[in-house]
Formats: structure tokens, C-alpha cells, sequence
């Protein structure tokens, strides 16, 4: 990387913290409140209906949703339905030297672009990038344009510090706010330079109530939808990566995919997208109880229908 590339990264780095602070208006159009509590001491759960198909359902109704934490039944106190306000999405993009041999059909921009288009003119996106740190690009904007302008800032260059990135994204989407959210990682998975471990970073961003959508772009010989696939041979780097992007997905309520073409870039951003459209916003007020991890389960009295969310929470001391 050129000393002016260096540079511009050093400064996004530093500048990260307040690119994406919460309450400043965001380019391209004024924030938007959402209409939910702002009760800290609320549990606030993202949930996603589906039906037997996968598919979202969208005209769930309060009185059809039952919380469980360890088992026990909760009163939904708040509720919040689909399109009721925009959306959120940090968009998180590897710019670590491994991602040079990203084909450009399955690359980060392209991701971008394929969720720009599917998502609303009114729903905010933020750019950030990590390599050995994390640095902001853009701050949210309704300006997707802009976006796609900001990958001018991300070259490939040096280590990967994943967990790290993952930690920071959850902590800046958090402080926005409530509201229908999401961040999405494009990497190849490839941890090589962390100082938070896996494990604690899947805890914060369970805690902060942040999804996680994960998209590893990686060779077809670690893709299993390839016939190229060799992974039941061998356990690269790759398929080791997306085991842990998987479980980032499944403990925050998101989803991970591992493609290396654009027909499967596209299949998980149209996913993202679908779910993120129609995410239901539950509250409930936490029992009293010990600090320790509570188990949530959320169900819908709705036959053929299963519903996604965290898998619980840490209360707040």
C-alpha cells in the first residue's frame, strides 16, 4: 500500500469512534427516530418469522408471539412490526491482504451493490473496514451512492483482526438506537490478528442485541455448494473460518453463507435483506434473578411457522 494510502486508513481509524456516533443526523437525510421504547432496562429481542419454506411472515400480531426466559413466560411489553421504521445496516468489509484473490464477482462491492439495490431508499448504511484495526469509512446515510464511493478507501492490505472488527461494528450499531438493524460482514474468516477472543465478542454482540449476518467469500474448493468442493478432504483455513462466522450468526439471531460466485453473493444478500425487511421488535421487562446468562426462546402460536432471535442475554449489572 502506497504512505497516502497508510495515511487515509490511520485517519479513518481514528475517526471511526465518531463517524459512527449515535444521534448525529446522517448524510443524505435525517435520522429517524423509531417509535420504541427507550427504557434501558428493557429486553429487546429481533425476531424473524418463517415459515416451513423459509420464507418471512409478515402479518404476525403481538397476541401471537410467547417469550420464554429459561422456560418461564414473559408479558410482551413492546412491539414493533417490519416496515414501522427504515433500517440500519453496518456494512463490515475485510481489507486485510487475504482478500486479494477475491474473485470480483463474489467481492465486497459487489455485496454492496447487491444489498444497496434490495434494500429501501429510506434505510441507513454505514461503511466500515478492518484489517490488523477498525476504521470507519462512511457514516450512515441514506446517500447509498455514497457508499459505493467509500470502497475508493478500502485496499486489501495486511493481517486480520475479525473478532476485534465484529466487536467494534456491534458496539457502533448499538449506540444507535433502536430499530430494525443488522451488521453484515463480508470476509473470508480468516482470524489472524485478534486480541478478543471469539467466544467474548459473541457475547457482547448476543447482549447488545445486534444480528450478525455473515458472508464468507471464499475458494470453490471451500465452497460446499461447488463441485469443486474439496472440504470433506481436507479442513482449510476457510471452512474452519466459516464454522466460527456461523456460530457468530446463529447465537446473534443472523445468518452465514459461504459463497464464491455471484449467483450465491446474490442468494445471501437477497436473504439478508428479506429478513431485515420484516424483522419484529419484542420487549419484555426482565425478571429479578442472578446476573448469569438467561436463556430466551421466542414461539408463534401460528402453525408452520418458527421464529429466529438471540439465543439470550446477560443482564445489565
Amino acid at each position: 500500500m502506497t504512505g497516502r494510502g497508510q495515511g487515509v486508513r490511520a485517519a479513518a481509524a481514528i475517526l471511526g469512534a465518531t463517524l459512527f456516533a449515535g444521534g448525529a443526523p446522517a448524510k443524505g437525510g435525517d435520522q429517524i427516530v423509531p417509535r420504541f421504547s427507550t427504557r434501558t432496562d428493557l429486553v429487546v429481542l429481533s425476531a424473524i418469522a418463517m415459515d416451513r419454506h423459509g420464507r418471512p411472515v409478515t402479518d404476525l400480531r403481538r397476541n401471537e408471539f410467547s417469550v420464554q426466559e429459561d422456560g418461564r413466560p414473559q408479558a410482551i411489553q413492546h412491539f414493533s412490526e417490519g416496515r414501522e421504521s427504515p433500517a440500519r445496516v453496518l456494512l463490515l468489509v475485510d481489507a486485510s491482504g487475504s482478500m486479494n484473490s477475491t474473485p470480483r464477482s463474489s467481492s465486497p462491492i459487489m455485496a454492496a451493490r447487491q444489498l444497496l439495490y434490495a434494500l429501501d431508499p429510506t434505510d441507513q448504511i454505514a461503511l466500515a473496514g478492518f484489517d490488523h484495526h477498525y476504521f470507519g469509512v462512511v457514516p450512515f446515510t441514506t446517500d447509498h451512492a455514497q457508499i459505493l464511493r467509500g470502497f475508493s478507501e478500502v485496499q486489501p492490505f495486511g493481517s486480520t483482526a475479525l473478532h476485534d472488527a465484529l466487536g467494534h461494528a456491534a458496539s457502533d450499531l448499538a449506540s444507535h438506537g433502536e430499530g430494525r438493524r443488522a451488521v453484515v460482514v463480508v470476509t473470508d474468516g480468516i482470524d489472524t490478528a485478534s486480541t478478543e477472543k471469539a467466544e467474548d465478542v459473541i457475547a457482547r454482540s448476543r447482549a447488545l442485541d445486534v444480528p450478525i449476518y455473515a458472508i464468507s467469500v471464499v475458494s470453490p474448493l471451500d465452497d460446499p455448494r461447488s463441485e469443486q468442493f474439496a472440504g470433506r478432504a481436507r479442513s482449510s483455513a476457510a471452512t474452519v473460518g466459516s464454522a466460527v462466522l456461523a456460530r457468530y450468526a446463529q447465537m446473534s439471531g443472523g445468518a452465514s453463507f459461504v459463497v464464491s460466485d455471484f449467483g450465491g453473493l446474490k442468494q445471501a444478500t437477497d436473504v439478508i435483506v428479506g429478513e431485515l425487511k420484516h424483522q419484529y421488535r419484542l420487549g419484555y421487562d426482565p425478571p429479578p434473578g442472578p446476573n448469569g446468562f438467561r436463556r430466551v426462546q421466542v414461539t408463534t402460536t401460528r402453525k408452520g411457522v418458527s421464529v429466529k432471535t438471540r439465543s439470550g442475554y446477560v443482564p445489565q449489572s
